[in-house]
C-alpha cells in the first residue's frame, strides 16, 4: 500500500467496527424511531452504506445496492416497508467496505494524483478517499449518539 493510504486504511477499519457496534443492540422498532425530527437510525446506516457505494464506485469497484437511492442525501423518509433491515443493511456494508477497501489498498500513488470527477475534496481520486473517511465518521457518531437516546451503551470508551 502506498503511504498516502496507510492513515486512511486504518480509519477504515477502525469505522468499519464502529459502524457495527454503533447498530449492535437496537432493536428494529428502535431503528426506526425519529427524534425531533432526525432521520431515523435505520435510515442513517443505510445512507452511510450507499454513499460508501458510491465512492467505490468512483475508485472503480462498484457494488449493487438496489436500494441506495431511496437513501441520498436529501431524500425524503417514505415508504419504509421497502427499506432494507438492519441485519441486511450491516451485511451490505461488509460487502461495500471489502470492495471499497481492496481498492484503495490497491490504488498506485499516480492513481490517487488523478482527477476524477467523483466527488471528493480537492478533485483527486486521494481527496476521493479522504471524504469518504469523513463521510463515515460523520455518520457513524451520528449513529452513536442516536443508539444513547435509546438507553444503550456508548460506542467507544
Amino acid at each position: 500500500m502506498i503511504p498516502e493510504l496507510k492513515g486512511y486504511a486504518v480509519v477504515f477499519a477502525t469505522t468499519h467496527g464502529l459502524f457495527h457496534k454503533a447498530l449492535e443492540g437496537l432493536t428494529p422498532e428502535q431503528a426506526m424511531e425519529r427524534h425531533d425530527g432526525a432521520n431515523p437510525i435505520l435510515w442513517v446506516a443505510a445512507h452511510t452504506v450507499a454513499v460508501r457505494a458510491g465512492f467505490s464506485k468512483g475508485l472503480g469497484a462498484p457494488v449493487d445496492l438496489p436500494w441506495g437511492k431511496s437513501f441520498a442525501r436529501g431524500a425524503e423518509v417514505k415508504d419504509v416497508t421497502a427499506w432494507p433491515t438492519l441485519t441486511e443493511v450491516r451485511a451490505k456494508w461488509d460487502e461495500v467496505h471489502a470492495a471499497f477497501l481492496s481498492k484503495v489498498v490497491a490504488l498506485t500513488s499516480e492513481e490517487v494524483a488523478a482527477t476524477t470527477q467523483a466527488p471528493g475534496l480537492d478533485g483527486t481520486l486521494l481527496g476521493t478517499v479522504g471524504l469518504a473517511a469523513i463521510h463515515d465518521a460523520y455518520h457513524i457518531g451520528q449513529l452513536a449518539a442516536a443508539r444513547r437516546l435509546h438507553g444503550l451503551d456508548r460506542v467507544v470508551g
